[in-house]
């Protein structure tokens, strides 16, 4: 049960300095699910800015829909001293013109979203969050985060992970 509750504290420090809000960057029923983010991803390194302070352990996530629009994301570590207890997200894809952003936040429907641009090249995924005390108070989001897709003044930090190779038959055909 501590390690349980350490993990939990990991990720509420680590997510409370990112940007999050009440509402996704688009609705859940506009979103598509992109099998090429589906799957089984190791965590492989992290590039951080402007002073972010993160710690990750050796973890990895799945990915897979759980319907037409959404995602469950597993985020389970592969410390024995974790008791690999897993913390679910959830989470929808929006497409703002070229670029894309996962809206992610806790499986129970009370927290809020946090916005995470990502890509997928070469069977790695990058994705990364955007400082809150560089976003301003009031802002028009979708502009605001497609004008800053990769600015590093705002960026937190980009987390890298490889696609593990030998998939489990746990993605579902949700077409």
């Amino acid at each position: 049960m501590k390690y349980f509750i350490l993990l939990l504290f990991i990720f509420i420090f680590f997510s409370c300095d990112e940007y999050e809000y009440k509402k996704p960057l688009t609705p859940i029923c506009k979103a598509k699910i992109d099998t090429n983010a589906t799957g089984i991803w190791i965590f492989d390194n992290i590039k951080k800015y402007n002073n972010f302070n993160i710690q990750l352990d050796t973890h990895f996530l799945i990915i897979y829909p759980f319907n037409k629009n959404e995602y469950a994301i597993i985020f389970n570590s592969t410390k024995q001293k974790s008791n690999n207890i897993p913390v679910i997200y959830k989470g929808h894809i929006s497409k703002i013109g070229k670029y894309t952003f996962a809206n992610v936040k806790w499986l129970n429907d009370e927290s809020e979203y946090i916005y995470y641009a990502f890509k997928i090249e070469n069977d790695s995924l990058y994705y990364w969050g955007f400082l809150k005390n560089k976003v301003p108070y009031q802002i028009n989001a979708k502009r605001f985060f497609t004008k800053h897709y990769n600015d590093t003044n705002i960026i937190s930090a980009i987390r890298v992970y490889k696609k593990f190779k030998h998939q489990i038959p746990l993605i579902p055909n949700v077409e």
